[in-house]
């Protein structure tokens, strides 16, 4: 009866065992039992007799606690500072769609593209190859390097933004490439040619590009044309328009 009472014959053994691979007892690590914490009731009205620990009124003691962040009715902090820094002039932004050297060499594969002409926005708005807005801050199309191990065809291209690898990849395969600044009504134009000549109104002339684009359009290695008069500039086809096309 005694050994059976103390776990069997081997149950001094077995708690000695167990002893010497758990930790020493110290404070750190002292702690209740899981089922012996009981979650104190909140008790209410005659049958709490006292505050339950909650404290005096309030949020906290109605358990109804506002939302992070809400001030009592007084307007928040993060509404009250002045707004500044990151988003200033986020109204005036150029944006640039990407057009990936992938994507140009299969609008040329698909011949939605000729190789053998001059390619700008035009052709490339035509091709459906990007997509232009001038009135959602759209200033032109930028060649991006993805697909520069495959791109094997020579263009004439003109765009508006352009990384060195993509200028050494096109003249790589002897092509040209060249980069242009348009300002919103010039970009317009240049997208949208035929709707505009139908107009009969003068071709308005190009603006410069802005302080903070000069640097970029004056660097020789962006490809910049200096001399218009020395690149070829595509005319409509049509003769009802020739005579809108003072270029």
């Amino acid at each position: 009866m005694a050994a059976a009472s103390r776990g069997g014959p081997g149950g001094p053994a077995k708690a000695l065992e167990l002893l010497r691979t758990l930790p020493r007892v110290n404070l750190g690590n002292l702690q209740p039992n899981p089922e012996n914490k009981r979650k104190t009731k909140c008790k209410r009205g005659r049958h709490g007799g006292n505050k339950c620990g909650r404290g005096n009124k309030g949020y906290a003691r109605g358990g109804n606690r506002p939302r992070l962040g809400f001030e009592g009715g007084q307007t928040p902090f993060y509404l009250a500072i002045p707004k500044y820094g990151y988003n200033e002039g986020h109204s005036l932004r150029r944006q640039y769609h990407p057009l990936s050297l992938r994507r140009l060499q299969y609008l040329i594969d698909l011949g939605r593209l000729d190789p053998t002409q001059p390619i700008d926005l035009t052709q490339l708005t035509n091709s459906r190859g990007v997509t232009i807005q001038p009135l959602k801050r759209d200033y032109g199309v930028q060649l991006v390097e993805e697909g520069a191990d495959i791109f094997s065809a020579k263009v004439n291209i003109e765009v508006q933004m352009a990384s060195e690898l993509v200028v050494a990849v096109i003249e790589k395969n002897g092509g040209i490439i060249t980069t242009a600044f348009y300002d919103q009504r010039s970009l317009d134009i240049v997208c949208k040619p035929v709707p505009f000549f139908l107009r009969g109104q003068p071709i308005p002339k190009r603006m410069l590009p802005p302080e903070d684009l000069v640097r970029y359009y004056t660097d020789p290695k962006n490809r910049w044309v200096v001399n218009m008069s020395e690149k070829k500039i595509l005319k409509p086809v049509d003769e009802r328009l020739l005579k809108y096309y003072s270029s």
